[in-house]
């Protein structure tokens, strides 16, 4: 071993022992932090399909049920609130892998050591860190895409893994992004760029990468292969959930609630107008303090350090369908965010935000790689050492903003939500019916259609109108209405609220709680 693999060395040791400690800063504050409304409302129609009740029919549903599915064994075990911690370790776990699949991708792409540099940037980024803390689908969904690309990229350079000897990298690829849609349809750009890329792989296959296979260029129509393959392995997931459908007994509800019911109900963004630009302003439940703080500045720099590389690697590929497949999802994704993504909640950032650790990533491997060319070019160690110790320096100062900005969100627990779902677990027997407009309920028996949502903004977009609340609480003989500390009610029609306001009163000792006069 040289001197410049000895400091490589170092380096990555330094780079491990940094992104094990912001890992662990992860899982304590998931353990602790307060819930988004969102997490209970994913856990809620979880336990509805565990407990035998059809998405889509049974229950107003437009999510694909992937993530739902996996959420379902944690509700094996027992009730109360154990499925719901269990749940935000499982969410740890999935940001985990997620870390280590942009690690492996950068080390396919760079051959570095700086790919563990790409999952140190991945955890330390304010925007969008408490996201990755929350129950939600996204960070499932992009791990199965980021696997998808993954295998695409060996799939491109002719690389096979051991599992791959008797179905091809590419139908890998097109599995894993298959099951990354029925786990959330918001990887739709990022599936169709790897097909769009392969179409066009295969239409200027040989005068783009000149392949060449024995000292023959590869003909024409073999290049159509990669599609096949592509296509073929995500036809297997989505034709199982297709049949799984169809056993659902009403599939124009099916096809309705994925396709125009997200739409119509995302409809109420017209009034509720949300900027691209709206959290990458001074935000405390962000950056942990108010004004431009070192938590916000160090943001921002990387994200635009990321989006110049990026944009420097999409139009200067090398010739390399590898490398115009990461960029061009990259900027995909930006495009959507910006241009389509109606309610543009900060979970919308998830996808982007892998390939910003990864093109932040990029520039510190660039600042290494002239370094060690330095010093090769002057026979002295000097360079390498310089970038060694402002590496050093660097990550040091990383950590310090990292505390400054985490060590606020320390103070904001969940303790008050565990406490009282303990209590309403214990006080209402799960016979009861409760109108739940959180989710937060969970286990309790659902008078009405729709659940954990507010769907009194979005019913008068929708094409299939909602039934008759009030004919519903009145059949059931509703005696609880769950609103939660968002005070939901006040989202639904005016006719209902009247009726609310008339026939209940709020708990005395659970807050949230409505009961029945």
């Amino acid at each position: 071993m040289n001197v410049r693999q000895f400091i490589s060395v170092i380096l990555s040791f330094i780079a491990f022992c940094l992104l094990s400690i912001l890992l662990y800063w992860h899982f304590q504050l998931g353990m602790t932090r307060y819930f988004d409304v969102d997490e209970f409302a994913h856990l809620s129609w979880a336990f509805q399909m565990f407990s035998g009740r059809r998405p889509y029919v049974d229950f107003l549903f437009f999510f694909p049920p992937g993530f739902h599915l996996f959420l379902m064994p944690l509700f094996a075990f027992g009730g109360g609130i154990a499925p719901i911690f269990a749940a935000r370790i499982v969410q740890f776990g999935i940001f985990v892998l997620l870390v280590g699949v942009t690690m492996l991708l950068f080390w396919l792409m760079r051959r570095s050591w700086t790919a563990i540099v790409a999952g140190v940037i991945l955890a330390f980024l304010p925007m969008p860190f408490d996201k990755f803390l929350e129950i939600r689908p996204d960070t499932l969904a992009v791990l199965f895409a980021m696997l998808g690309m993954v295998f695409h990229v060996l799939a491109s350079q002719d690389m096979l893994l051991r599992g791959c000897k008797r179905v091809s990298c590419g139908m890998v690829a097109g599995f894993f992004y298959g099951i990354s849609l029925l786990i959330l349809p918001k990887t739709l750009p990022q599936v169709g760029v790897a097909v769009g890329i392969e179409l066009l792989r295969a239409i200027r296959f040989p005068e783009f990468l000149s392949v060449r296979q024995a000292g023959k260029k590869l003909e024409f129509r073999e290049s159509f292969k990669g599609l096949a393959h592509l296509l073929a392995g995500m036809f297997l997931p989505i034709s199982i959930f297709a049949l799984w459908t169809l056993t659902l007994g009403n599939i124009d509800q099916v096809i309705y609630s994925l396709t125009k019911l997200g739409l119509e109900a995302n409809k109420i963004s017209q009034t509720f107008i949300m900027m691209p630009d709206l959290f990458f302003y001074p935000n405390v439940t962000f950056y942990g303090t108010a004004g431009w703080n070192a938590g916000l500045v160090t943001n921002h720099a990387m994200w635009l350090t990321a989006i110049f590389v990026g944009l420097y690697r999409l139009v200067t590929p090398g010739r390399s369908w590898s490398e115009f497949l990461i960029a061009s999802t990259f900027f995909v994704y930006v495009i959507f965010y910006v241009q389509i993504v109606p309610l543009k909640h900060t979970q919308y950032l998830i996808p982007i935000v892998v390939f910003i650790a990864f093109y932040a990533a990029d520039a510190v491997d660039m600042l290494w790689r002239r370094s060690v060319e330095l010093s090769k070019n002057h026979a002295n160690l000097l360079p390498t050492g310089v970038f060694l110790a402002l590496f050093i320096l660097g990550s040091i100062r990383l950590m310090q903003v990292f505390v400054a900005v985490n060590s606020p969100k320390r103070g904001w627990t969940n303790a008050d939500t565990i406490k009282q779902l303990t209590m309403l677990y214990k006080t209402i027997p799960t016979t009861e019916y409760i109108l739940d407009l959180t989710g937060e309920t969970l286990y309790y028996k659902h008078p009405y259609v729709v659940c954990c949502t507010p769907f009194g903004q979005s019913a008068p977009y929708l094409s299939r109108p909602l039934p008759a609340l009030i004919e519903a609480l009145q059949k059931t003989n509703t005696k609880y209405i769950f609103e939660g500390g968002v005070k939901r009610v006040t989202t639904l029609l005016p006719v209902d609220q009247a009726y609310i306001a008339a026939h209940f009163l709020p708990s005395p000792t659970i807050g949230g709680l409505l009961i029945r006069k």
